[in-house]
């Protein structure tokens, strides 16, 4: 064992121990291992018997952290753009450490910290890592151009050993910077006679990119008048802007040249700048050279047969300086051509010899005119001159005979070959027409233009191998010259016959959610050809969707390459596919058509779309009709068949009265429902499919029962219902001691009338004011309600003295009364009286005196008693009969809910208090009755709230809306007066409003008197409150408020 070296062993005393120091990480055996173990064999014999063993002997090398983590190079350069985004990294080869276990390396720290990188590794098994330096936002190289980090590996030893790697990052340049001119306007002022090529103005622009990125290149910018551009001129590398010619004719204008620096990158960035050239005028003009070309071209032309003196352009000379500066000499510099002169600095150009268009068929003609200055200026014009041709050269073919193949079964229209001729001349003379000649039964064409020859007709080689015709081309010139050449045609055999589907159409069903490689069907094609003509391969078209989801093998063979789901291709998958055969020359090929449809798996829950998060209120009023429908579940299932099939129905609800149809979702009321379930109803909906196994989805849904009392539905209740049930009942009771002590104060004013008959008997005559109301006072005389009032609270309020000591007594209190209020306010005091208000919900109620109704009165306390007493013994031999009281029709023995009958209470004359009340509008009759509304005797019926104008009011307008109470149960009437479906709408829409106000009830009873059931509902008081006023009469007591 080689390993043996490292350990020593007592012969004698079996002392096992090492022979030196054993280094781990030497071991080829241990390195990179967490268990390091050496085995060795010891022998142990008898020096004297037969006694002999081998003992396995075991040695585990424990590891010390003595090898610190080292990189394999010190220092690495990398480069990173400057475009890179975060999450970009950087590799880098990590640390290398060859101790093991947590000696190895547990860590790599980056510094310094703040830099836009940060460090991610990859610990292995083996002491080596990954590392990668990450990005974490963005570079911007004109900033910051290089980063130098420290990447420290550490171990996880004690004490801790650590190596590092210097890491230096450039920056590459990216194209972000356009280059920027100095100054973005120059003006400059220059002499008119600045020489050309001068250079007049140097400009300079910089960019802050490196490389090709930050080379600037000048230029004059494209969008500019040709003026510019062929006065000026600027070097592309320095910015020096120079003149091309020089500015004579621009004298005392200012030019406007536009400057482009451009930076030399593949895409690369401009700016512009502008200069304003300022032309200043100087002394002695050149002449002005104007040359008239005969011909609407920019070259002047003659014929090639012009005689000698045709004339070919116009010259005219122009010198703004006076005297001999002004007198001008012209010359030509071409003899071909002559000057003639017209008239003064007025010339003709004109032919000098006879032309040869073959020889020369452009000159080009220097015109130059000298002043008569000192020293004389001269100014050239130069214009070109072509001479037009002559049709004197007939066509001429390239080739005698032209050769060609064609390919039977070819397309009609197939190109053939192209023939080629020249002809010398120039223009409409060598235009050359093509034709055709002798081409027998064969329908060839040529394009007259081009040469292009071409079949008009389908060939077949078995019939016909070669094809011979001519070709003749003619030019157009006067007269028309031509020649001819031979054609020969070889016809060769084509692969024609196609590879054809044995289905146009294949379909493969397979099921949905089924993994990849899952066989889809096999294709099958069939070729007439024979050999490579006739084998074929199959593949998918091109015009396929991209990422088909099925390998299509050359053999035919579809499967598929991953699950597909039915509900993305409800309609199969379709894709068209192509069968090629292995023809030569070319290869045929026919297309089928192939749809994959998907078996359906009940993969789907039911999506319920009503009720939901938003939606999920349904309301309606209490008296709807048995088996009407209050709403609809709406669900739909992406599933297919059995699958889609929904079931609907309640889950775990108590409510009985409602109904769900299992198959539509609608909810019915199967049963007639009452005020006692005007509540909310929290139930769950659930919807089931039929697929196997079943899905189902539910949702919760709140049913509103509203009643006609209500315009919202029932609020929850809310931690402060419990005081306000307190404070009613307060106000409750406060109401009936109050009401209490005013009836016990009318029991003792008609006992104290009683007892005084006998005084009054020969006053049997009622008395009735003569002040009766004029139609024009009756609404302040009979008005008997006010939602404002003059304290602004709207009690009803009743006057009297509660002092004894004083002489008015009981009596006296009901004179005083009846002085202070007209005979319609006397009624409305004894309504008051006998039927106080029980319902505060709708309107305030006062009664107010009207000033105007005052009426003169005998001052005696008997006469007013006697006036009293008489209307009651005027009624009371009638006899009593209920056949015109509303609530003696009932037969319904329960509580009515209106208070005490008329039967309940009587007065002390006999008279109920129906009775008495409708005696007192026999005394007091309406008198406007069509401004009022009209009340049967004894009324008991309420206010119904159908009847009733709300205004709902926000911060803009008062919006009036009618209700019809006898369509409550189906509609409402929304904000703009209009009648809408109350079964669709949400919760929401019957929250009240913030601001909600009612019309005064003089708006409704406008002058009517009310019964005891309209003022209960009416009054906003509870239970009758009344507040007693003060009493006219200074020497009374202060008023009491019961």
């Amino acid at each position: 064992n080689p390993l043996a070296v490292y350990f020593n062993i007592n012969d004698r005393t079996g002392s096992f121990s090492t022979n030196g120091t054993i280094d781990r990480e030497s071991l080829s055996h241990c390195k990179f291992s967490n268990i390091c173990e050496i085995k060795l064999d010891v022998s142990a014999q008898s020096t004297i018997g037969t006694f002999f063993e081998i003992i396995k002997v075991k040695v585990i090398v424990l590891d010390i952290n003595d090898n610190t983590p080292y990189f394999v190079k010190s220092k690495t350069n990398l480069e990173i753009s400057e475009s890179s985004i975060p999450n970009s990294s950087l590799s880098v080869e990590g640390a290398v450490d060859l101790d093991s276990g947590n000696n190895t390396i547990q860590t790599y720290l980056l510094k310094p910290a703040g830099s836009p990188f940060l460090l991610s590794y990859d610990n292995s098994l083996i002491g080596s890592s990954a590392l990668k330096l990450i990005l974490n936002r963005t570079l911007d190289r004109e900033k910051v151009g290089f980063y130098d980090l420290v990447i420290e590996a550490v171990d996880g030893g004690n004490p801790q050993k650590t190596g590092s790697l210097s890491v230096h990052i450039d920056v590459t340049d990216v194209n972000d910077n356009k280059p920027t001119f100095s100054q973005l306007t120059y003006n400059i002022t220059i002499e008119e006679n600045v020489e050309a090529n001068s250079v007049i103005l140097n400009m300079s622009a910089s960019d802050k990119d490196l490389g090709k990125n930050g080379q600037v290149m000048y230029r004059l910018s494209p969008y500019q008048s040709d003026d510019i551009k062929q006065m000026f001129s600027i070097n592309e590398t320095h910015g020096n802007l120079s003149l091309i010619k020089p500015l004579t004719y621009y004298s005392g204008e200012v030019l406007k040249v536009i400057i482009e620096a451009s930076d030399n990158a593949d895409q690369p960035l401009i700016s512009q700048a502008t200069v304003y050239v300022k032309v200043l005028d100087s002394t002695n003009s050149p002449p002005i050279i104007n040359i008239n070309l005969l011909s609407n071209a920019p070259k002047a032309r003659i014929a090639e047969s012009a005689s000698v003196g045709a004339a070919v352009a116009h010259v005219g000379v122009t010198d703004e300086d006076t005297g001999r500066n002004g007198h001008v000499t012209c010359s030509l510099s071409n003899p071909n051509f002559r000057l003639d002169k017209l008239d003064v600095n007025e010339y003709k150009v004109v032919v000098n010899v006879e032309l040869d268009r073959e020889k020369i068929d452009e000159y080009e003609i220097n015109v130059t005119c000298v002043d008569s200055g000192i020293p004389p200026l001269s100014s050239t014009s130069t214009f070109r001159v072509t001479v037009m041709d002559m049709n004197d050269h007939s066509p001429t073919f390239l080739k005698t005979t032209y050769y060609a193949e064609l390919y039977e079964n070819n397309e009609i229209g197939v190109e053939v070959l192209r023939v080629s001729a020249l002809d010398f001349d120039i223009g409409i003379n060598a235009e050359i027409e093509y034709s055709l000649s002798q081409t027998g039964r064969f329908p060839f064409g040529i394009d007259p233009t081009f040469g292009i020859i071409f079949a008009n007709f389908v060939t077949d080689r078995e019939n016909t191998s070669e094809i011979n015709f001519k070709v003749v081309a003619t030019d157009k010139g006067n007269p028309r010259k031509s020649s001819t050449a031979n054609v020969a045609i070889t016809i060769l055999d084509v692969n024609d016959n196609k590879p054809r589907f044995t289905d146009p159409l294949f379909t493969f069903t397979i099921p949905e959610n089924q993994p990849s490689g899952l066989f889809v069907g096999q294709l099958t094609a069939n070729d007439n050809d024979l050999g490579n003509n006739g084998t074929f391969d199959f593949i998918a078209s091109t015009d396929n969707e991209p990422n088909l989801p099925f390998l299509i093998s050359k053999s035919g063979t579809i499967v598929s390459t991953k699950a597909l789901d039915r509900e993305t291709h409800p309609h199969g998958i379709n894709f068209k596919m192509v069968v090629v055969d292995k023809g030569t020359p070319t290869s045929l090929s026919s297309t089928g058509y192939v749809t994959v449809f998907l078996s359906d798996e009940n993969d789907n829950y039911p999506e319920i779309i009503f009720p939901n998060a938003e939606n999920k209120t349904i309301a309606f009023l209490f008296d709807l009709p048995i088996n009407s429908i209050i709403g609809k579940v709406e669900a739909r299932d992406r599933d297919y068949d059995n699958n889609a099939k929904m079931v609907y129905s309640f889950a775990a609800t108590t409510i009985s009265f409602i109904s769900i149809d299992q198959d539509s979702g609608e909810m019915k009321l199967n049963r007639p429902l009452t005020s006692e379930f005007v509540n909310r109803y929290p139930i769950s909906v659930l919807v089931e499919d039929q697929g196997v196994p079943k899905l189902s989805s539910n949702v919760s849904l709140t049913i509103i029962v509203l009643s006609h009392q209500i315009l919202a539905p029932v609020a929850p209740r809310t931690p402060n219902d419990d005081n306000y049930l307190m404070i009613a009942v307060i106000i409750a009771c406060v109401t009936v001691v109050a009401a209490g002590s005013i009836i016990l104060i009318i029991f003792l004013i008609r006992r104290n009338d009683m007892q005084k008959q006998a005084l009054e008997k020969n006053n049997n005559g009622i008395v009735i004011s003569r002040n009766h109301p004029t139609p024009s006072d009756g609404k302040e005389q009979y008005d008997a309600i006010d939602h404002a009032g003059k304290n602004g609270r709207g009690e009803k309020r009743v006057s009297f003295s509660m002092d004894e000591e004083k002489k008015y007594d009981t009596l006296e209190m009901e004179r005083h009364l009846y002085q202070k209020n007209p005979p319609k306010q006397e009624v409305d005091r004894i309504l008051d009286t006998i039927m106080p208000p029980q319902n505060p919900r709708v309107a305030q109620v006062k009664a107010v005196p009207s000033p105007t109704s005052y009426n003169t009165q005998p001052h005696s306390q008997l006469g007013k008693l006697q006036l009293h007493q008489n209307i009651i013994n005027m009624h009371s031999n009638q006899p009593h009969g209920d056949n015109d009281s509303e609530t003696s029709i009932e037969s319904n023995t329960s509580d009515s809910g209106r208070g005490g009958s008329e039967s309940d209470i009587h007065s002390s004359g006999g008279l109920s208090q129906c009775q008495e009340l409708d005696l007192l509008k026999q005394l007091y009759p309406h008198v406007n009755k069509q401004e009022h509304l009209r009340l049967k005797q004894c009324s008991n019926k309420v206010v119904n709230l159908g009847d009733i104008r709300p205004k709902f009011r926000d911060n803009r307008k008062d919006i009036p809306v009618e209700i019809d109470h006898r369509k409550y149960a189906d509609r409402r009437v929304n904000e703009y007066g209009d009648y809408v479906d109350i079964r669709d709408i949400p919760y929401s829409a019957y929250r009240p409003k913030r601001f909600t106000h009612f019309n005064s009830m003089s708006d409704i009873l406008d002058g009517s008197m009310m019964t005891n059931e309209d003022d209960d509902d009416l009054s906003t008081t509870t239970s009758g409150s009344y507040t007693v006023d003060d009493i006219d009469d200074s020497s009374l007591h202060p008023e009491c408020v019961v």
